[in-house]
């Protein structure tokens, strides 16, 4: 297939492109490098150096190349900006995923995969989350990532596009490769900030230790990279049946912040040292999700453990550091 990937120089998207191009797939990537990486770019790709705000440049892309696919996976991400800038938030985010699915429609593109994220739960109650559960985001990058669900959902059935929108739980980790990873020298998430402190023998600053949680620190589902790149071969296959779902991907499995940090002091640095801090604007207490359905209809369970996502984000960043953005 000929496959277009929104954001293949970010995260994500680069090891989801790294498994495409081993699947035989033929990848065209559009990044504008805000946020993404040029040694992320996979080099048997063709890349688009631009903007999912430039129209023209997505009508060039799906006018070149015969487009059978479209994986979305360009937003901003981090919770607290969103706080700050709600506005920015909702213009690129659903701006952006608005020309792409208008540049679709012209082309007659019929199948997107479209990266959500748990925010979009909110501060739930109901645990574990289940795709069914109640949307109530408490954040601008959480409200914006549920608009954009709405509208693919709209957009389908208006022009008979069919999509896979995934919400993905908290994503950590490296390629099992180790070549593609979270490229930032000033990370939000957690696990690449521990590494990060680890690396430069620094204390992790721990944001709120009175959650509702077993030790006052924030509960989260992490989710292996590799696995979620997977998912999303997974989604391929579904979308030829010409049909549409929601699914959440994470591992079933919650680990507070302290835990995390237990973890990576026992298998990189006993020496590690934390203190904590106010809490952050907009950071609910726990998200764990149920992941059956992609288990029941995508044939998908994740294989690699939190141990896993914290050592090979560990060398990812000690190999390629001086490439970080």
């Amino acid at each position: 297939m000929n496959i277009l990937v929104i954001g293949g120089a970010g995260y994500i998207g680069s090891v989801t492109t790294e498994l495409l191009i081993k699947k035989k797939h033929r990848v065209i990537v559009l990044d504008d490098l805000s946020t993404g990486c040029n040694f992320l770019v996979h080099p048997k790709t063709i890349f688009y150096n631009g903007s999912m705000l430039d129209k023209e440049i997505l009508e060039k892309i799906f006018t070149k190349h015969k487009i059978d696919l479209v994986y979305h996976y360009a937003a901003k991400t981090i919770v607290a900006e969103s706080v700050q800038k709600p506005i920015t938030y909702f213009s690129v985010n659903i701006g952006g995923l608005a020309n792409v699915l208008e540049t679709m429609v012209a082309h007659k593109v019929r199948k997107i995969i479209f990266a959500s994220s748990a925010a979009v739960y909110g501060k739930s109650k109901t645990f574990p989350i289940n795709e069914e559960t109640k949307k109530e985001p408490c954040n601008p990058y959480g409200a914006s990532k549920l608009y954009c669900e709405q509208l693919i959902i709209d957009a389908g059935i208006a022009h008979k596009i069919n999509y896979v929108i995934f919400r993905f739980f908290n994503v950590a980790g490296s390629s099992i490769s180790g070549k593609y990873g979270m490229a930032k020298k000033k990370p939000t998430l957690l696990i690449p900030s521990l590494n990060d402190c680890l690396i430069k023998k620094k204390e992790i600053t721990i944001y709120g230790n009175d959650y509702q949680t077993k030790d006052g620190t924030c509960l989260r589902d992490y989710i292996h990279v590799q696995d979620l790149a997977q998912a999303t071969i997974c989604g391929i296959n579904f979308l030829k049946k010409n049909k549409s779902a929601i699914f959440n991907l994470g591992s079933n499995k919650g680990y507070t912040v302290l835990d995390v940090v237990k973890m990576a002091k026992k298998n990189i640095d006993p020496t590690l040292k934390f203190h904590f801090a106010k809490r952050r604007n907009g950071d609910p207490d726990k998200l764990l999700t149920n992941t059956k359905k992609a288990w029941k209809i995508l044939k998908w369970k994740p294989k690699y453990d939190l141990k896993k996502m914290i050592i090979s984000d560990y060398k990812f960043r000690k190999k390629y550091g001086k490439f970080f953005k």
